[in-house]
């Protein structure tokens, strides 16, 4: 549109065809002389006989001798309906016009459209007054239409800008985004601006799961095989053994600091023991760690809830009638075992149907994928099992089995988590008042105090010395290890458990999750920075397809990483598999065209061509680590 706006502000514009000099009329003449053409083509004999049989054709059928509200009012109707067809035909015309400039063109574009809504509203509004009896001096009054949804659409809207908006400067000035949207949520809330308010804690906790199983979601789909090799079992331990160590230090600390009840300090340990993949994985974007560092965070964040939940479900539970130990190692190895069964079916299910099934256009395959995640938690959650775990396990094997479509997939997915990550801390900070929270502030600072200092760095020792991670490593890991959306959505079970000191564990566990994304989200680099770690190492080396559905072949990219067996050597001398072409290579900010005497260096990025849709990908892996090309 930026051709447009400079047609309207120039003072004069070359007659279309003229030769002379530039200037000619101005824009007022300019618009008359365009919508006078346009009448000119409209008006034509022909046409307007055909709008003249309309036109008759509307009077007799709504004319005096038509009984019924509209009884002697079709003339107004057949003047409006004659506008009306004039105003298309010269919109017609306006649009059908040729020229090669592009600001005369927009021009023509809104006043055609101009001219269609103008008089197309007026004879809509005729036809309603002919068919109500409505007369022309009777008085006024203002219609108007509205649905129950109008207001709360206008709201999320406005919301969901600010959130996005507020989430730019917090990468620029390198704040979390979490901790601002929770600050911004706080802020218009019903202690703040009060321009929005929610109570509902029920509707937080629904919206929130749903939050949270996109973002899980998406941190499966990143989950490729190097990483799940390098952060597996570390991930596992801190999920674990982590988990439980960091709820049982937290609730001896809060029961000797503060002397709380012994099921409270336990409740509040378990709600805040395990971290969370909402306030992780932005956080791992923005701070470049070891890649084994930051594999066993994103395993952790992701495998870690299933602990959690237990504990927290389990002490609810029991918070009247205490369980036996083999109702809780039965809920237990349910929550964990189930989730993994049921992940696992449904992620290679959904894989086999991105591979096997054509639905026509390439949008719809991250559409299904999506589905296929909601799946996922379904199931696990309606045999018992772990709906959180479930989803990212699935989104683990759906990426390792549909590598085609993991691209698309991963960049649709990733753009919905960026919006649920948004969304889910500003419900989080309107659900809470600040107000509140100053009355509860001596009790969580200690424990968050227990829990960063003590609680947190005594687990990860005790999960991760039997790895060789080093002191600064474990440090790492320990400082990096945030709460965030998931103790608060566990929080809100207190209320649909009926606990009477449900508003207390919130505002607690709230002001711990507000706490660890102030402390530890602001200071996170100057940390790892001061422990003096080498940044991440590049990427993995794995391949990522872009299907050319229409050409028959794919685009393959993959990364030559240190451990590749290509790298240092010669294109000629690295054995390019049969069915292969090496395409591009993107070396920084140059593309080379490949040769056979290019070498291949650490870091280049290799654009692959291959017609073998099937095994394509597998064959660029096996070429690039060396492994024997089926």
């Amino acid at each position: 549109m930026h051709a447009f706006w400079a047609t309207l502000l120039r003072q004069g514009i070359r007659r279309e065809g003229s030769t002379g000099r530039p200037g000619g009329p101005g824009l007022g003449r300019l618009l008359l002389e365009e919508l006078a053409w346009a009448a000119r083509e409209a008006v034509h004999p022909v046409k307007m006989a055909a709008a003249g049989l309309v036109v008759v054709g509307v009077g007799v059928a709504l004319g005096p001798t038509t009984p019924g509200p509209v009884l002697g009012a079709g003339w107004r109707l057949a003047v409006s309906v004659l506008l009306g067809l004039v105003a298309l035909a010269t919109a017609h015309a306006l649009l059908q016009r040729r020229t090669d400039d592009d600001g005369l063109r927009a021009l023509r574009v809104v006043l055609a459209a101009t001219a269609v809504l103008v008089v197309g509203t007026m004879v809509v509004g005729t036809l309603l007054a002919v068919i109500t009896s409505s007369e022309p001096d009777q008085v006024e009054h203002l219609l108007e239409v509205s649905l129950a949804i109008d207001r709360p659409l206008l709201v999320g809207a406005a919301l969901l800008v600010a959130g996005i908006l507020v989430a730019g400067i917090g990468n620029r000035l390198a704040i979390p985004g979490a901790l601002l949207f929770l600050g911004l949520g706080m802020l218009i809330g019903s202690d703040g601006l009060e321009l929005v308010n929610i109570s509902d804690a029920g509707m937080v906790q629904s919206i929130g799961v749903v939050a949270l199983v996109i973002i899980l979601f998406d941190g499966g789909l990143g989950t490729d095989a190097d990483r799940l090799r390098r952060g597996l079992i570390p991930g596992l331990a801190l999920g674990t053994v982590g988990v439980a160590v960091t709820a049982g230090v937290t609730a001896i600390g809060t029961m000797w600091l503060l002397g709380a009840p012994s099921r409270l300090a336990w409740l509040i340990g378990a709600i805040v023991a395990s971290t969370d993949a909402a306030a992780v994985l932005p956080l791992l974007r923005r701070v470049k760690v070891p890649n084994r560092v930051a594999d066993a965070l994103r395993l952790e964040s992701g495998v870690n809830d299933p602990i959690a939940v237990l504990l927290t479900v389990g002490l609810l539970s029991s918070w009247d009638a205490p369980s036996t130990a083999s109702a809780w190692i039965g809920f237990g190895a349910l929550q964990l075992i189930g989730a993994l069964a049921v992940g696992t079916a449904v992620g290679w299910a959904g894989a086999w149907l991105l591979r096997r099934v054509d639905l026509g256009t390439g949008g719809l395959y991250p559409v299904l994928a999506l589905g296929v995640a909601g799946l996922a938690y379904g199931a696990a959650v309606a045999v018992g099992a772990s709906g959180f775990l479930a989803v990212y396990l699935a989104g683990i094997v759906l990426a390792g089995e549909a590598p085609r479509r993991r691209r698309s997939v991963q960049l649709f997915v990733g753009a919905l988590s960026s919006g649920a990550e948004v969304g889910l801390f500003l419900l989080l900070g309107l659900l809470v008042s600040p107000g509140e929270l100053s009355a509860v502030a001596g009790t969580a600072l200690a424990v968050s105090a227990v829990l960063v200092f003590v609680a947190r760095p005594l687990a990860v020792w005790l999960s991760l010395t039997w790895f060789d991670m080093s002191l600064r490593e474990m440090a790492a890991v320990s400082w990096l290890g945030l709460r965030g959306a998931v103790p608060i959505v566990l929080a809100t079970l207190a209320f649909s458990s009926g606990l009477p000191e449900a508003a207390v564990v919130f505002d607690v566990v709230f002001f711990v999750v507000l706490t660890s994304a102030l402390v530890q989200g602001l200071t996170a680099m100057p940390v790892i920075r001061r422990l003096g770690l080498p940044a991440q190492e590049g990427p993995s080396g794995s391949v990522e397809i872009m299907p050319l559905e229409d050409a028959g072949v794919d685009v393959a990219e993959v990364v030559v990483d240190a451990d590749s067996s290509v790298a240092g050597r010669l294109l000629s001398d690295s054995g390019v598999p049969e069915g292969l072409l090496v395409s591009a290579i993107v070396r920084g900010d140059r593309v080379l065209v490949p040769r056979g005497s290019t070498r291949l260096l650490v870091g280049d990025l290799l654009v692959i061509t291959t017609a073998d849709q099937q095994y394509g990908s597998r064959d660029v892996q096996a070429w690039v680590r060396g492994d024997p090309v089926a």
